[in-house]
């Protein structure tokens, strides 16, 4: 009987890589280039959704470049809950072995906004994710925008991440014996490098022309636009606000005085009940609109009659 070939290590991890590239920061390139495209046309709630979206893939390609999973944390092994989609859990596993490369704060400096403004990381990403999460997708929840402060801090986010994808501990050159700086430690030096995966968003950088994908992923792009690019000029600070129409045709109504308007209330959330899906967590969205159903009726009806 023949031995069965092996694969080297080194051979395993470029294999392996290939897969995360494609799979991954492909994918998230294209995500958060069109998330930019968004911000330029007003479309906040894809830019939310895509933005969210870029950044799980991003942090993914971390993990699983990092020999961890990017199902759940790997050291509690099938105990350990689900990431899922989260891209504060995410953010979390990858500075549990990353914290010194990534930023405490997101910062837009005055010369983009006056006056600058910071969140701390993790803050920014619960707030993206609030308003880009899989249960915001048809507006339940709406959401508040305020660019271009938003894009700013995705584009300082998405460089702090997408720069780690790489296999940290190992060696930057394995090519030059006496050179063994990690890619760690290169990151850590040089704060402005970000090595090129050959990815959309790489293939925009090196490219020689404009396009109109160029300029989506590059205008106004401070961390990835390389020196010679042009920039349009900044557009004017504005704030969005998207109500939820749940608000407006289910709670409000069914919390109202008004006998006709509570009616309206009941027949839209009966209706939307039975017919859409929505977030079933206990103390979400079904929930919350099964109890206001059931206080309808009861003030309605205060004796049960």
């Amino acid at each position: 009987m023949t031995t069965p070939p092996t694969v080297s290590i080194e051979r395993r991890k470029a294999l392996q890589a290939t897969v995360v590239y494609e799979l991954f920061v492909r994918t998230a390139d294209e995500n958060y280039i069109t998330a930019r495209w968004c911000v330029i046309n007003g479309l906040y709630t894809d830019f939310f959704w895509l933005a969210v979206h870029a950044l799980e893939k991003y942090l993914k390609a971390v993990l699983l470049m990092n020999g961890k999973s990017s199902i759940r944390d790997s050291t509690l092994g099938k105990k350990g809950a689900s990431y899922s989609h989260n891209i504060v859990k995410l953010y979390d596993a990858v500075a549990a072995f990353a914290a010194d490369l990534l930023p405490s704060t997101v910062s837009v400096p005055q010369v983009l906004i006056r006056p600058a403004r910071d969140l701390p990381a993790r803050r920014f990403l619960d707030y993206l994710y609030r308003r880009g999460n899989a249960d915001n997708r048809y507006l339940l929840h709406g959401y508040t925008a305020r660019q271009p402060q938003d894009l700013f801090m995705l584009d300082r986010m998405v460089f702090a991440v997408r720069r780690l994808i790489c296999p940290l501990d190992d060696r930057a050159f394995p090519g030059r014996i006496p050179c063994a700086i990690t890619h760690r430690e290169r990151l850590a030096k040089e704060p402005n490098y970000f090595c090129r995966l050959g990815m959309p968003l790489d293939d925009l950088i090196a490219a020689s022309e404009n396009s109109p994908t160029r300029i989506a992923a590059l205008d106004q792009n401070v961390p990835f636009a390389p020196p010679d690019f042009t920039h349009t000029c900044l557009q004017m600070e504005a704030s969005s606000i998207h109500h939820p129409i749940i608000d407006h045709r289910i709670f409000g109504p069914l919390q109202s005085n008004n006998r006709y308007s509570v009616a309206e209330g009941l027949a839209v959330a009966e209706w939307l009940i039975e017919n859409v899906k929505l977030p079933e967590r206990k103390g979400e969205l079904r929930d919350q609109i099964k109890t206001a159903i059931e206080a309808a009726k009861n003030s309605r009806n205060p004796s049960g009659c």
